[in-house]
């Protein structure tokens, strides 16, 4: 399994100039935006437009929705006008429009009115800021505020709020750039163009700052996974996968503070993974999942204890994460383990999962009562992955900010851009081999493999689609584009796939992916990229029809073909493919020479 995420972690790549992948346009990280624009009479309704057209760019880059990103646009001269509210438009078309239609202002440059209207208006409940997620205020200026005093005092109290992360947009001569530095988060949150017309230089870069803004902390987070006899090897694996969920959320890139360890428990506790091998994220999850099932009882109090070991010389914040299905086997010595966890201000999660834990052993665990998740089953953790990385965020930030200290602006010139994925959507079909060759064991790799590529992505209609194809001697359709439109149904239907056995009826698979998967009846769209990514371990029962479907199907879609172990047949593999897209791999433990080499063939066909 560990082989296969980094093909998948390679492949990932491909989509980098026409999908919505995970680091570029904010996936799965809901987030409330509120954009505040100078209005004032130094700028004019020209120069104020460009202003709303940055902010539609910059609002094309995430996903719309009550559940997903929520947009508010205020307003400012001599006052502060509301645009609209977060909680007005879910629809990413009517918001477009909405931003489209704000009315310039003109007046004077009262900031300060501004900032103390999204703090005491537009951030409250009542006007969709209820959720507990990141709240990114976003203020683009090209002056200096009427009231320097009163803005400092303005942004003191917003800052107060630990979900706020604050962005300053300079724009031109006029603008002070220590005011900026106050206005923002710190120096890695200011911005400075020449002009107006400069603006689209730095939406990159405003992008993934915005995109980011859970990544920039320091924060070290300990997983302490139940490894007892009641769990079982499978869904103790269901663990490790949740894990690896969480991890994906985070940023392991130059500059970035978080790092991870993983603990188990049963018998005894062992630190399967330590801070100080906080590598990269690749690395890091492909170690996830070589974690051994223990077996035994559940002495609970024992990995909470080797966390707290783990987590003695840490700064910024520290975070456990708790998972268990039972009760532990000495409640009296959990108890003193979680108080001791609590005493060293170490935000403690816990999940609980099934019918068979103690709800009032939960709440010891955890710091407080919203640190308890309770989910029916282990197939059911990925849908509480992003309550908790919220969580985590939010006590990481609080932490940062009262750590933190002053720094310089940085000024970015108007030709520094940084290159973002594409927003063309894409529609991916997955044609798994279920032969007798490949075993139900490597089936099961399969599987996995292509559970954790979909992980990566914003899952919907106007965002990424998935759909899989299996085949042995007959041909399975386990779901059309337009069976699931959420990410965590279509991981559901992922897990589901049954092996089948029997012959290698590629030719079959190819002709219906072509005939039946890409068609708009089954939710394919006529705006996407399409992709098919077929997996194989060896040879189609008919080598001339699998050439002549692939070479059909290659009309339709870009088509990649994966090999795995000595008994592919490299020319039928580099048949099936479009321009030469094959991945071979003779074994697991060879993926990582490969990785470079995939995302550069890969990024060509964008």
């Amino acid at each position: 399994m560990n082989g296969l995420l980094y093909i998948l972690i390679a492949v990932g790549s491909l989509f980098c100039n026409v999908a919505v992948a995970i680091d570029k346009s904010c996936p799965f990280n809901p987030v409330d935006i509120v954009f505040v624009l100078d209005g004032s009479g130094s700028e004019g309704a020209a120069n104020f437009n460009k202003q709303l057209m940055f902010v539609e760019n910059i609002t094309e880059q995430f996903e719309i929705g009550e559940d997903h990103t929520r947009v508010s646009l205020v307003t400012f001269g001599t006052g502060s006008h509301n645009e609209f509210y977060l909680n007005q438009y879910y629809n990413k078309t009517q918001l477009l429009s909405q931003i489209a239609k704000a009315h310039y202002p003109n007046g004077e440059t009262n900031t300060h009115y501004a900032i103390n209207f999204v703090r005491t208006n537009t951030l409250t409940a009542m006007h969709g800021a209820e959720r507990n997620v990141t709240k990114l205020v976003i203020v683009l200026t090209d002056g200096r505020s009427l009231e320097p005093s009163a803005l400092q005092y303005s942004v003191k109290e917003l800052k107060k709020n630990p979900l706020v992360t604050t962005i300053a947009v300079g724009i031109g001569g006029s603008v002070d750039p220590q005011e900026l530095l106050m206005i923002a988060k710190d120096a890695n949150h200011t911005f400075q163009v020449s002009s107006f017309d400069a603006l689209n230089t730095i939406q990159g870069e405003v992008t993934d700052t915005a995109c980011n803004a859970c990544n920039n902390i320091f924060s070290d987070v300990c997983f302490v996974l139940d490894s007892s006899g009641s769990e079982g090897a499978i869904n103790f694996h269901k663990q490790l996968e949740f894990v690896n969920i969480v991890v994906n959320e985070f940023s392991f890139e130059d500059g970035a503070q978080t790092r991870v360890c993983l603990v188990t428990f049963a018998n005894n506790a062992h630190t399967e993974l330590h801070l100080r091998n906080s590598i990269n994220k690749e690395t890091i999850m492909s170690n996830v999942l070589k974690v051994p099932w223990s077996n035994g009882e559940t002495m609970t109090n024992k990995g909470l204890d080797n966390a707290r070991n783990e987590l003695h010389r840490s700064i910024g914040s520290k975070v456990v994460i708790v998972l268990t299905d039972g009760r532990s086997t000495e409640p009296d010595l959990t108890q003193r383990s979680s108080e001791h966890l609590h005493r060293t201000g170490i935000e403690t999660f816990v999940v609980g999962i099934g019918n068979n834990v103690d709800r009032n052993e939960l709440r010891v665990i955890a710091s407080d009562r919203d640190h308890v998740f309770n989910v029916g089953t282990f197939d059911q953790l990925p849908q509480i992955h992003q309550d908790i990385v919220d969580k985590i965020c939010a006590t990481a930030k609080r932490i940062t900010t009262s750590t933190s200290t002053t720094t310089t602006t940085t000024t970015l010139p108007p030709t520094t851009t940084k290159a973002a994925c594409g927003l063309k959507p894409a529609d991916i079909v997955f044609v798994l081999d279920s032969s007798d060759s490949e075993g139900a064991d490597n089936f099961k790799t399969e599987v996995d493999f292509v559970y954790d590529f979909a992980a990566q992505f914003s899952i919907g209609a106007n965002n990424v689609q998935f759909s899989v194809v299996t085949f042995s001697s007959d041909i399975r359709n386990d779901f059309f584009f337009n069976k699931h439109h959420h990410r965590h149904t279509v991981l559901q239907a992922i897990r589901n796939i049954q092996y089948m056995g029997q012959g290698t009826n590629t030719s079959g698979a190819l002709n219906f992916v072509r005939t039946q998967s890409l068609l708009p009846l089954h939710g394919a769209r006529t705006n996407s990229s399409k992709f098919v990514i077929v997996i194989t371990d060896g040879r189609s029962d008919n080598q001339n029809q699998t050439k002549l479907e692939a070479n059909l199907l290659h009309k339709q879609a870009q088509v990649i073909s994966v090999g795995i172990g000595p008994a592919v047949d490299r020319a039928e593999l580099a048949n099936i493919a479009s321009n030469h897209h094959v991945v071979t791999v003779n074994s697991f433990a060879l993926l990582k020479t490969i990785k470079r080499q995939l995302t550069d063939l890969a990024c060509e066909s964008g």
